[in-house]
């Protein structure tokens, strides 16, 4: 990463990038920050110049025909093959199993109608094949125990096992295979050669030994499996905000730093569902659901593991504490890491939409955290930020209306990192008798499922309810800047969220006027426990308060106003020597601009102007607070407060 831009340097040119492969037309690049986010794919000519650029919602499994002309890749619905030229693409209703030829037709598995499709070939099967390439211009299957051409539109057996068929690749325009066998404690892989078409000879053997399987009752992390108890170090909370360059978004796990090429273990029995790259070879991951089932089920995540170091396809049954693979060595940031998720999917295999059920770091037994959350000023030197619904910044010790607060903490674990908090709640105290609780309220867990790895609608929506991103407390997450501001006020109290919370707020005219204790309170997943609390002051009334300094309002009268009775409210202005124009404009507790009021004419520099608390519609408005802002020569001179009963 050069001057925070993913930067890769070949052939004396530079890519923007954290993949990359040569095609016949120059070079493409991908940027993958996490398979969550919308990845970025460049088209760059011979003389790295810049002539396509696109993002995709996925790129799964990215590939090239064998002439390097077209590029193909699964975008999360569908097989895209696009020329390296960038003057053509097609789309086709595929998988994440498939390939392209030379002249960029594909060969797919149509998992929904168990099909092998190619030109105008449509081929029923009856096993689910977990790999195709091209072999002498011709398309080869692969399944778990056969190896197939297709030829004429016909699938033409050339290998069987009664092993199985672990992996295919063509190396110098010769087909090799791998064959497993399952033993007691191990793996043995057989590496062959099929020369010739027809002769198999034995290139290679090797052993894998499983790890000593432990077992427990509940979940214990990933890595460094048999831990009674580690302080793993937590590069990325749960639902924590993000933004790598693209678009914001909640990130879908939990993030457990190691090191490089280390093991990676099961944390609970199942089955393998799904084998993938969302991007280059830092994004290789394994889906496995708890349950051998097609119907919609819960499993694991296990991302940015090396493919070599897999030892197992799609179709493979693990048990807890079983090796699954090594973690790649990331290479920014020291920030090798397992991304670790509860998800839930369905289907005979998974392709990558899936959702997130909830945060899995509560649940790992072995996880220790002594550390508790942080809390920072949000707002200047005040500890919580006050804010109307239209972004104006309130004075503390002036607080009207219906408001939202911003708290700006953040949790660290066992690293150097800032990861976000596990929930919120917050209470309020009479000043007058801090040891009582008149409010409280809970704010959130961040523990909500999220479909960041399918539309991210609702992660979307869940966000902004989440965290403030105005210019003046603006949340953000990234390798440099991890700044976490909370607006506790955009709950309804309950754990749910839903888009109705973005319309809470705390409503000051509740309360008494007077002053307060707000004191707000932020756990991490260990359960360490931190509150901070400032004072501030409800003053939502202040009635026939008379001032002498110019151009402010002298009184306000009656206040409570009650239009059925006193039919207007009348605003008793001082006015200096002046030709200019005084208006008044009325805003509601939301700081919604309602009705503006021209002054009349003064007498004796002083004027009176009536409302008869009607809105510019000619609607009257409901019972509430309300705020006049008289304005002279464009500049606001003082904000009143009014009540209206009806």
């Amino acid at each position: 990463m050069e001057n925070g831009v993913y930067t890769i340097r070949c052939d004396s040119h530079a890519f923007e990038g954290n993949s990359f492969m040569r095609t016949a037309s120059g070079y493409i690049t991908l940027i993958t920050i996490e398979d969550n986010v919308s990845s970025v794919l460049r088209f760059y000519d011979h003389n790295g110049i810049l002539f396509f650029k696109n993002t995709y919602n996925k790129i799964i499994n990215i590939s090239l025909s064998d002439n390097r002309e077209y590029i193909a890749f699964f975008d999360g619905e569908e097989v895209a093959v696009l020329k390296a030229d960038a003057t053509e693409m097609q789309q086709y209703p595929g998988s994440i199993i498939f390939a392209v030829d030379d002249f960029g037709n594909p060969v797919y598995y149509n998992s929904e109608k168990s099909t092998i499709i190619y030109k105008s070939d449509s081929i029923l099967v009856q096993d689910n094949p977990h790999s195709i390439l091209f072999w002498n211009h011709k398309p080869v299957i692969c399944d778990r125990n056969s190896i197939y051409i297709l030829s004429q539109g016909k699938l033409i057996p050339i290998y069987t096992s009664r092993k199985t068929l672990f992996e295919i690749k063509i190396i110098n325009s010769e087909l090799y295979f791998v064959e497993r066998e399952e033993r007691e404690n191990s793996f043995e892989f057989t590496m062959y050669h099929f020369e010739n078409k027809k002769i198999i000879t034995q290139q290679d053997k090797t052993n894998f030994t499983f790890a000593e399987t432990k077992t427990h009752q509940t979940i214990i992390a990933p890595l460094k499996y048999g831990m009674i108890t580690y302080p793993f170090p937590i590069g990325n909370s749960y639902a924590e905000i993000q933004q790598y360059g693209g678009d914001p978004y909640l990130h879908p796990g939990v993030d457990f730093l190691g090191d490089d090429y280390e093991n990676v273990y099961v944390v609970k029995s199942g089955y393998i569902k799904a084998i993938l790259t969302t991007g280059g070879s830092a994004y290789w991951r394994i889906g496995i659901s708890n349950e051998n089932t097609s119907a919609e089920s819960e499993g694991y995540l296990y991302a940015h593991l090396n493919q070599s170091s897999i030892p197992y396809m799609v179709g493979d049954q693990v048990q807890v504490g079983n090796f699954l693979g090594t973690l790649y060595p990331w290479g920014y940031y020291d920030f090798t890491h397992i991304h670790f998720a509860r998800i839930t999917c369905s289907g005979s295999t998974w392709s990558g939409n899936w959702w997130t059920t909830d945060n899995p770091l509560p649940g790992v037994i072995n996880f220790t955290d002594s550390t508790p959350p942080v809390f920072e000023n949000a707002y200047g030197t005040n500890l919580f930020a006050f804010r109307t619904e239209n972004g104006i910044y309130l004075d503390p010790n002036n607080l009207m209306g219906e408001i939202d607060i911003i708290a700006k903490c953040h949790d660290i674990a066992n690293s150097t990192w800032r990861i976000d908090v596990w929930d919120m709640r917050f209470k309020l105290h009479p000043a007058s008798n801090p040891g009582s609780t008149i409010y409280e309220r809970f704010s959130f867990a961040w523990d909500m499922p999220l479909d960041t790895y399918l539309s991210g609608s609702f992660d979307n929506m869940v966000l902004y309810t989440l965290y403030s991103r105005d210019g003046t407390c603006y949340s953000i997450g990234d390798y440099t800047n991890r700044e976490y501001y909370h607006i506790i006020t955009n709950s309804d109290g309950d754990s749910v969220i839903t888009q109705y919370d973005q319309d809470e707020n705390l409503d000051t005219s509740q309360f008494p006027d007077g002053q307060y204790i707000l004191e707000v309170i932020a756990r991490d997943c260990s359960m360490n426990e931190t509150s901070a609390s400032m004072t501030v002051t409800f003053d939502n009334v202040s009635v026939n308060e008379p001032s002498m300094h110019e151009n402010l309002i002298q009184s306000i009268s009656p206040n409570p106003f009650i239009p059925d009775i006193h039919g207007t409210v009348c605003f008793s202005l001082y006015r200096p020597s002046s030709n200019k124009a005084i208006q008044i404009f009325i805003y509601n507790s939301k700081g919604q601009h309602i009705k503006t009021i021209l002054a009349q004419e003064p007498v004796d520099n002083f004027t009176r102007t009536y409302w008869n608390g009607f809105d510019e519609h000619g609607i009257p408005v409901p019972s509430g607070i309300y705020f006049s802002n008289i304005v002279l020569e464009n500049r606001a001179t003082h904000l009143g407060k009014i009540i209206i009963l009806r």
